[in-house]
């Protein structure tokens, strides 16, 4: 049996899909109905991960969230809120409170596993899976500023034209939540085939400094760990990208890869240049 999920939803059929889902992809899922059984259940379960619905009877996933937190024994469990509230103060709250994760009803699937899968990845694997190989290094000038840089990482509405976008490729999914413990999905349908890119911001330090962590279950269980460095460069500024973690002998493709997206990113900040004119 996989990794323990304690799953909080009053409603019977998202319930239902939830545990399915989870169990489908080898955890092993403990429904609660009534979200007032919750942390006495979690105290006997043991979780891993709670799935924590926000809209609920009696309690409020909030408040459970408030009460899982302050509990010793309990703190340390993430907590990943599904909800369908949609206001941006709304979804801060439940940062607020305490939930590592976020996602949004009517739910993706392929958000809600690998949104799990980020949050079930423990860092400490990092250094074990970077023992395997140098880190990869990839640096490119590009014009502008390093804000204007910095910021086209986290731009949901254009970073899909060329983060881990492939000639071929259809990019169906783009999620970011570009805080320090955020998660990011990326998904790309590739020969009929979903590709999920995902991770976790780790660092955000505007306008110098990125780092996330990156995993591509479709190809492979390791997780690796990206750092992006920006500085003032002569006429615009210069990114260094390192890539931490993976096989040794896929350390000339990743580096390949990541020019490849480079240059892509470079293109696509002219392009936006020539459309604000």
């Amino acid at each position: 049996m996989g990794q323990k999920i304690l799953v909080v939803e009053d409603n019977e059929l998202n319930l239902k899909l939830f545990c399915d889902l989870l169990r489908a992809h080898g955890y092993e899922a403990e429904p609660i109905r009534d979200g007032r059984e919750a942390v006495d259940r979690a105290r006997a379960f043991r979780p891993d991960l709670i799935v924590m619905d926000i809209q609920m009877p009696h309690i409020t996933g909030l408040e459970l969230i408030e009460q899982l937190k302050a509990d010793a024994d309990l703190k340390a469990v993430p907590v990943m809120a599904v909800t369908a509230y949609a206001a941006k103060g709304d979804e801060e709250r439940i940062r607020d409170a305490g939930a590592e994760g976020y996602v949004s009803k009517p739910i993706s699937v392929v958000r809600f596993v690998e949104a799990v899968r980020v949050l079930l990845a423990e860092r400490p694997v990092l250094p074990g899976v970077a023992e395997k190989s140098s880190p990869v290094r990839v640096s490119r000038h590009f014009d502008g500023s390093a804000e204007q840089l910095f910021d086209a990482w986290l731009d949901e509405s254009n970073v899909g034209s060329w983060l881990f976008a492939t000639p071929s490729g259809e990019m169906v999914e783009v999620a970011l939540d570009p805080r320090v413990g955020g998660v990011l999905t990326i998904v790309e349908r590739r020969d009929g085939e979903d590709v999920a890119h995902v991770g976790r911001y780790e660092e955000l330090d505007r306008p110098g400094r990125l780092v996330f962590t990156l995993q591509v279950p479709r190809y492979s269980e390791d997780i690796s760990r990206i750092t992006v460095e920006i500085g003032e460069g002569q006429n615009g500024c210069d990114l260094v990208l390192t890539q931490e973690g993976g096989p040794p002998d896929e350390s000339a493709a990743h580096a390949e890869g990541w020019a490849m997206i480079l240059a892509a990113l470079a293109e696509r900040l002219e392009e936006m240049k020539k459309e604000d004119g």
